[in-house]
């Protein structure tokens, strides 16, 4: 339609027939194609869009990634994201944990992290994360180590990603 909307020098009437059906189009059902907008939410719901949307844009596209992401909220104590990544059996075990989203304590604290890789299968990866902490007295020991398993999310699933965390234990 835009190729006809920059050559009206043509002057063909069907042209111009488009170009009137197609604003009258716009006119009728572009109300219909904007009222989800307009109808009226719950706080709940609203919530629950805007998390939604949240946990998509932040979504890891690797499972490297997703171990990263998951390592470094955990440095933050971002119990939000890493609620997120989490299979919905471990979202089950670890959503009374976190009644506002942190986690960890504020002494000792993560300074850094390592991320080691071992591939179990084609659909199946596990990481050792190794913690470095520190207090006000300097570094702390011993370092935690987190072992996770991440798997794709399978297909017949709704869910904001594409892999999560299936297994999580720490030493």
């Amino acid at each position: 339609m835009l190729d006809i909307l920059l050559n009206l020098e043509s002057r063909e009437p069907m042209n111009y027939i488009r170009i009137i059906v197609l604003l009258i189009s716009l006119i009728v059902l572009f109300p219909y194609s904007t009222n989800c907008f307009s109808q009226a939410m719950t706080q709940e719901e609203s919530d629950a869009a805007r998390i939604s949307m949240l946990e998509r844009a932040l979504a890891p596209e690797t499972p490297d990634a997703l171990a990263s992401l998951f390592a470094s909220a955990n440095k933050h104590r971002n119990a939000a994201v890493q609620f997120m990544l989490f299979s919905e059996p471990l979202k089950n075990k670890y959503k009374d944990n976190w009644p506002y989203w942190v986690s960890g304590t504020s002494s000792p604290w993560i300074t850094s992290f390592k991320i080691d890789k071992s591939v179990i299968n084609k659909h199946q990866w596990q990481f050792q994360i190794t913690y470095q902490w520190a207090t006000a007295d300097g570094p702390f020991q011993p370092s935690m180590v987190q072992m996770i398993r991440v798997e794709p999310v399978p297909k017949n699933l709704s869910s904001s990603q594409k892999f999560w965390i299936t297994q999580l234990t720490e030493q």
